[in-house]
């Protein structure tokens, strides 16, 4: 693939884990927030977080992605090793959300209560999909253009879930057509031309940097006689 079709899918994998980070530090910052202004931290980390640990998770998640984004971009992590974890932390949150949603029944199994009626179907993942990502979708984009207030929180996970399944595939085609991911650890194209404009030393582009009209060994050439 051409160097400037890679640079366009970079870039759009950057904007996708970028907006997925941000969505999932203020979610769970929010609740966080809410829990201490109320005193209720210790009590939330000690008694409460194994029955719901998807604000803690949320914030150390994204964090953690955008570490991975500024690492890249300082040559610390290597193209294909960041695209594998990539992938990994949006497939996660996209199984924890079908899981949160099924077999974790809203956080009841990890808790040990007892799940409320609350109207849910959970028919399989078919159910699922339909129940908490279609009809979301469509009540939430219906009560939005009619001014409905509280819609906004339903239509951001909605997005969130998208942007994941989009992420997941722009990282996955990156892994195949990148040069730079083809093998593990291997060389920063970016990184590596910004060392050599600070070092003003030679590039492999550029050459040797050995003087045409001397040998290898730094003397003059005489064997045209002269």
């Amino acid at each position: 693939m051409e160097a400037s079709r890679v640079r366009v899918l970079r870039f759009l994998a950057l904007q996708v884990v970028g907006a997925v980070a941000v969505i999932h530090l203020v979610v769970g910052g929010e609740t966080l927030v809410r829990v201490l202004a109320r005193g209720l931290l210790g009590a939330y980390l000690t008694e409460f977080v194994v029955a719901d640990p998807r604000p803690l998770l949320f914030v150390l998640s994204g964090l953690a992605a955008l570490a991975g984004v500024l690492a890249v971009a300082r040559g610390r992590l290597d193209y294909r090793r960041a695209y594998l974890l990539g992938i990994a932390l949006l497939a996660g949150y996209v199984l924890g959300w079908v899981a949160w949603h099924t077999v974790l029944d809203h956080g009841f199994a990890l808790g040990g209560g007892a799940p409320t009626p609350d109207g849910h179907s959970h028919d399989g993942l078919l159910g699922t999909l339909r129940s908490h990502y279609v009809d979301p979708l469509v009540a939430t984009v219906t009560a939005s253009t009619a001014g409905t207030p509280g819609t906004g929180r339903t239509l951001l996970g909605v997005v969130s879930t998208t942007l994941e399944l989009v992420g997941i595939a722009l990282l996955a085609v990156l892994l195949r057509v990148d040069p730079a991911a083809r093998r593990e650890g291997s060389h920063n194209p970016f990184v590596g031309r910004q060392e050599g404009e600070r070092s003003g030393g030679s590039t492999p582009e550029s050459g040797t940097g050995t003087d045409p009209d001397r040998g290898e060994s730094g003397q003059p050439d005489r064997s045209d006689g002269g």
